[in-house]
């Protein structure tokens, strides 16, 4: 696989942000290419990337407008201080400043490189394998269940979509692979179950050097050469905007425990990474600890009973990276009659329809699911030889009950909508449409 000059793409990508005009007027998808030059698919891989990242957005069949993130970065410097009661908002914090903070601006050039994979083309109907790294929590299987709605809605070109589960063993997903392999797919897909083994990782640049194509999904490996692209959501975005939000709920002063998902993960990794950053800005947040959950109700259930036992009184507030593991913290305190204190942590429906039910403060960043038909979507551009972006990011909203919003923190999405008091408690609800009519259909080959 061959990267396209990235240098040459951002004097394009200029030029479409430039091109429209200050009532945003939509443009067409073919106007705004010509405009631009170079080839007809370099211009429509720099729209989709575009479109993923936020830069752009949809309105209609082949128009296009500038999107949110554009629009936040092209008035945040128009935007008065926020107040409260008529004051502004003080927090403690090393410079001393008193200003509302901003939110950082993220900019990842890989979104903007384009990876040339005519080599790749391959006559359709495909075998699309799938090594998943688990499905033991309802997210994980969200992700599938939207996968396999894509592959129904594509499946005059997609003969067979192949799943296999490595119950996060990363030694069984090698054998897996291997499995999938002598079963002549035409494209791997990979969450991979660990991203620190190293036979896993060489297992899969052995395979990319070998000609197959290489999709990761939600989790890559460390080495990201084996990989003609990777379709993820902001990891970063979501550990810095909870922590964001609830250091300015606390005023910059307050106690944190953090319930993160499975150990070694690596969404787990950087969004603990990011909060942690965070929450060393105010000195007077002081985190108290840092325990792992697997992303399961029981395992934050437990990890919070363990630190109330330990500290004898609730946080300030619960820091969680899902909705997975917060709904058995909030559940925790609930059974004790105590207050609930701030929590984090979105993506399952329970929580939603728990902290709401409850009055319980809370801060949502859904991971979102859909990622797995969008992984599908990629898959079919590499095998029809269209150029695919580097790194594929699937928005990442804000959601908030009403009043919660805090300086620097505002809800895309309000919490008290976006519940589906109609789903059931597992549902996870940025799976887009499969949410409501996906069903998973697992292949089987020998060897599993």
């Amino acid at each position: 696989m061959r990267m396209l000059d990235h240098t040459s793409n951002i004097a394009r990508i200029a030029a479409i942000l430039k091109g429209f005009d200050n009532a945003n007027t939509p443009r067409r998808t073919h106007e705004i290419i010509d405009s631009i030059g170079g080839s007809r698919s370099t211009g429509f891989g720099l729209l989709r990337a575009m479109t993923v990242a936020g830069w752009l957005e949809r309105v209609d069949h082949g128009l296009l407008r500038l999107g949110p993130r554009s629009r936040a970065l092209a008035f945040s410097g128009l935007e008065p201080p926020v107040k409260r009661g008529g004051r502004k908002l003080a927090v403690q914090r090393h410079s001393g400043e008193d200003a509302a903070r901003p939110v950082a601006f993220e900019w990842d050039p890989r979104l903007v490189r384009v990876v040339e994979t005519a080599g790749f083309r391959r006559p359709a109907p495909w075998r699309i394998g799938f090594s998943n790294a688990s499905t033991g929590n309802a997210w994980r299987r969200a992700l599938l269940e939207s996968m396999s709605y894509a592959r129904k809605i594509a499946q005059p070109q997609i003969a067979e979509l192949i799943h296999l589960d490595a119950g996060d063993d990363p030694d069984r997903q090698c054998r897996q692979i291997d499995s999938l392999v002598e079963a002549g797919v035409d494209l791997l897909l990979v969450s991979v179950a660990s991203v620190t083994n190293a036979a896993l990782s060489a297992r899969l640049r052995d395979l990319a050097d070998g000609g197959l194509p290489i999709v990761a999904v939600d989790r890559r490996p460390n080495e990201r050469g084996s990989l003609v692209s990777f379709v993820t959501a902001s990891d970063h975005r979501i550990g810095r905007t909870s922590a964001l939000w609830i250091a300015e709920r606390l005023g910059g002063q307050g106690t944190v425990w953090m319930l993160s998902g499975l150990e070694g993960a690596s969404p787990v990794l950087r969004r603990q990474q990011a909060a942690l950053a965070i929450f060393s800005e105010f000195p007077g947040i002081r985190v108290e600890n840092v325990s792992y959950t697997n992303w399961t109700e029981d395992g934050g259930h437990a990890a919070a009973a363990k630190l109330l036992a330990e500290a004898g009184q609730p946080p300030d507030a619960v820091w969680c990276d899902s909705g997975l593991q917060g709904v058995g913290s909030v559940r925790l305190f609930l059974e004790e009659g105590l207050p609930v204190p701030l929590h984090t942590g979105g993506d399952l429906n329970r929580m939603y329809k728990l902290c709401l039910h409850n009055k319980v403060p809370m801060a949502a960043l859904d991971y979102p699911a859909s990622m797995g038909a969008r992984a599908i979507e990629v898959a079919i551009d590499v095998l029809c030889g269209v150029p695919v972006p580097q790194r594929v990011e699937v928005p990442v909203q804000v959601v908030l009950p009403r009043g919660q919003e805090t300086a620097s923190v505002k809800a895309d999405l309000w919490a008290e909508r976006h519940v589906a008091w109609d789903l059931g408690d597992d549902a996870i609800l940025s799976q887009g449409p499969a949410l409501r009519g996906g069903t998973v259909r697992q292949g089987r080959v020998a060897g599993s």
